[in-house]
């Protein structure tokens, strides 16, 4: 399947400038896809009382956004990535074609993945300090 293919596939899922919500392990998270660029983006919210260190969380890209936001499923506190990144495949380049053939499409399995990476960390860190 073509990176075009894969992208229109997942439009049925998270169209563009939708969002997706999840409760993954009691952690509200949620996957937004851009409204211009059309790549996906993954948020999860950050217990309160938990203190992060944004550049110890590994996730693709790193952590790209950490604020609150009206956007999310709930008020918290948010961390999140994109993936709008070298050699990250989005539809907006690709008509401008701006992109090589070594560039891929992170779906919204990807990302779902990314987020349950993400919580899996959060959840150690809760650990460490109780």
């Amino acid at each position: 399947m073509t990176n075009r293919e894969r992208y229109e596939e997942d439009l049925k899922i998270i169209p563009e400038g939708g969002s997706k919500a999840y409760v993954i392990d009691g952690f509200n998270a949620c996957i937004r896809r851009h409204g211009c660029f059309g790549h996906l983006c993954g948020y999860v919210e950050v217990p309160d009382g938990l203190s992060v260190d944004i550049d110890e969380i590994d996730c693709h890209g790193g952590i790209t956004f950490n604020d609150h936001g009206s956007a999310f499923p709930t008020n918290g506190y948010y961390i999140g990535f994109d993936c709008l990144h070298y050699r990250d495949w989005d539809p907006f380049s690709a008509r401008a074609m701006l992109l090589a053939s070594d560039h891929t499409y992170k779906d919204s399995e990807f990302v779902l993945n990314e987020i349950k990476n993400i919580i899996k960390q959060l959840k150690e860190k809760q650990h460490e300090n109780f």
